[in-house]
């Protein structure tokens, strides 16, 4: 029972040992400052591993479709407001979802490819629920 209970004891403390050290080692300052600060902008930058040129035409990017996308959500709340009927609603819903994805599409080709698929797989999920009361964003639904 005694050689249990330390064995118990060396497993929980190399389990915390290697969880410490994964933590450190993997914990990127300037991508948490980002995120907490939510700074999507930043946040794509250190995530991506952007440079300065690539990090500028994403933002030129994302700046001219801000607009587009504040458009797109105001006729879609503007037709549930004065209840458009619903293929109406969808009609516009599917205009906001199409231009949305051609601009995560655009963002992407500015990376490299394979940082490119990794962020459309984070952005493109997010677009098939998004409620369309605003641009949509990467944190965890809770």
């Amino acid at each position: 029972m005694r050689n249990w209970v330390i064995t118990l004891a060396i497993a929980v403390a190399a389990g915390a040992v290697a969880f410490a050290a994964f933590f450190t080692l993997n914990d990127d300052p300037a991508l948490r400052r980002a995120a907490q600060a939510g700074d999507a902008m930043a946040w794509l930058r250190v995530e991506f591993r952007l440079s300065d040129a690539q990090a500028a035409a994403v933002k030129k990017l994302h700046d001219d479709f801000s607009v587009e996308c504040g458009e797109h959500c105001a006729a879609i709340l503007d037709a549930r407001e004065r209840k458009a009927p619903a293929a109406e609603i969808a009609r516009l819903e599917r205009v906001c979802v199409d231009a949305m994805t051609q601009h995560f599409k655009n963002v992407a080709a500015l990376m490299p490819a394979e940082q490119g698929h990794r962020y459309l797989g984070i952005v493109q999920p997010r677009v098939a629920d998004h409620d369309h009361a605003g641009a949509p964003n990467v944190r965890v639904k809770p």
